[in-house]
């Protein structure tokens, strides 16, 4: 009697752990889940405050930034659009200050069939940058002593993901109002 026992006992602690290891499992999935939408908040807020850094030490950023096809300098029509909205809020909110306007890319290098036209990112985002000056100037009447323009290339990535999504954020002209007299 006594080994028909110790047999049924065997497997009932078995069947226990074994309930146990699935809801082991199960804990540790949501622990998992758990992290990583915590860790997802935490790189939105990161975002943010850096966001919020930039205005606080460089004047106020305006936004959204103006984005462009990969390889171009060329300004969409939504770009235009966003290029008007940006001249009105200047004309309304800061007519006499200054301004600078600042070129990004994508970390992508320049392909050979535009190599003679972008011969780097670097001036590829120039170019960017004085496109949309030159617009702001010439459709907008937006002119400043103080207008620089800057050219940053890849330096400066929207995020450190490398995604196609986060690579079309990268393709952008910032316009930085300058706060100070």
């Amino acid at each position: 009697m006594r080994l028909p026992f110790s047999l049924l006992l065997s497997v009932a602690v078995l069947a226990g752990c074994q309930g146990n290891t699935q809801e082991s499992a199960q804990n540790l999935q949501n622990q998992v889940d758990s992290l990583e939408t915590a860790n997802e908040e935490l790189t939105q807020q990161v975002r943010t405050l850096r966001d919020s850094l930039r205005v606080q030490e460089e004047g106020t950023v305006l936004g959204p930034p103006v984005y462009f096809p990969s390889g171009s300098a060329w300004i969409s029509d939504r770009g235009r659009r966003q290029l008007g909205e940006h001249a009105a809020t200047i004309e309304e909110k800061y007519p006499d200050a200054g301004f600078r306007v600042r070129g990004y890319t994508d970390p992508v290098p320049i392909g050979p069939s535009l190599k003679d036209t972008y011969p780097s990112n670097w001036y590829l985002s120039a170019r960017r940058a004085a496109a949309v000056a030159h617009y702001l100037d010439k459709n907008h009447g937006i002119r400043t002593e103080g207008l620089e323009i800057e050219a940053f290339g890849p330096r400066t990535p929207v995020g450190a993901d490398e995604t196609p999504e986060r690579r079309r954020e990268d393709r952008r002209v910032e316009i930085v109002v300058e706060d100070g007299p």
